[in-house]
């Protein structure tokens, strides 16, 4: 197996769907490319098979990106066992990361010897720095703290363990079920099938935010209304500790993704970015750009 570290100044991820793109992406400044598994993620990304992915790992390795394999999602009991196989085999092929919710999966690390491979991503729910010393304490190569909270209340957690990261830049989920929701609501409202579509939003009554929703065969998604940047919080997380810092490029174009790599990548490298910032907002001010809850607590 390859020896994944965690780089001194921190390592640039990325979501990717689309592997035409892997060098273009490090050119930009990605150090890793996030690669979505098929049935095992409580994500909108486009997502590879298993026999796809070993070939991606490959592909990528050679344009000298690392790649994390997303499989956050919570497994039933038979399916976990196959769950644990694939990522076996992953792991195998060279995956430098996986990045996980289900504890079964942590168990079968840990049992087979490649928990420093283990990325916790719990979503929502790391907010307490309790629950990342324990993953901390257990050899995770990373445990990516909740995007709701304030800046303090992220520099706290970070500050308690020396592998915390932050998903920095994209919409960020809110809320997830394992129920059907928008197949519900098209079957009660008599229209076409909602499941797998993209463009969709909710609008809260009293709130004009758009927030994106998506439904897949295992559960029902809502996002922020607002894309997350973190550029003015980025030297900040960089001295409290952070060193997983992730772009999110689910409904961003592509000019726009590789633009906020080079941002993010910047500020990594000690850059100046205060006229790559000023220059990002104007080309930039049609999207929702937000520091979310950084400044403010989750309920509002």
């Amino acid at each position: 197996m390859r020896d994944t570290i965690l780089r001194m100044n921190g390592k640039l991820s990325i979501t990717c769907e689309n592997p035409v793109l892997f060098t273009e992406y490090r050119q930009a400044g990605a150090d890793e490319v996030i690669l979505a598994l098929k049935d095992s993620c409580f994500s909108p990304l486009k997502a590879f098979d298993k026999e796809e992915m070993v070939k991606l790992i490959e592909e990528a390795h050679q344009c000298g990106l690392e790649v994390s394999v997303l499989m956050n999602r919570l497994f039933h009991e038979n399916d976990a066992v196959n769950a644990c196989e694939t990522m076996k085999r992953l792991v195998e092929a060279g995956a430098d990361g996986i990045i996980f919710a289900d504890t079964a999966l942590a168990y079968t690390a840990k049992r087979e010897g490649f928990m420093n491979r283990m990325i916790f991503q719990p979503e929502t729910m790391m907010t307490s720095s309790f629950d990342a010393k324990v993953w901390h304490d257990l050899g995770t190569q990373a445990v990516m703290i909740s995007s709701l909270l304030t800046k303090e209340e992220v520099i706290h957690i970070a500050s308690c363990i020396d592998n915390g990261g932050v998903n920095v830049h994209g919409y960020q989920m809110m809320s997830v079920s394992g129920r059907p929701l928008l197949s519900a609501y098209a079957q009660n409202r008599g229209l076409y099938p909602l499941k797998n579509k993209g463009n969709l939003f909710l609008v809260e009554e009293k709130r004009d935010g758009k927030m994106p929703v998506y439904e897949n065969d295992y559960c029902t998604m809502v996002f922020s209304d607002y894309i997350q940047e973190s550029f003015d919080e980025m030297k900040t997380f960089m001295n409290a500790g952070v060193k997983r810092f992730v772009i999110d490029s689910w409904m961003l174009k592509e000019t726009c993704i590789k633009d906020t790599l080079r941002i993010y990548r910047a500020y990594l490298d000690g850059k100046e970015t205060e006229e790559m910032v000023r220059t990002y907002r104007k080309t930039y001010g049609e999207l929702p750009l937000s520091s979310g809850y950084y400044e403010q607590k989750t309920v509002r």
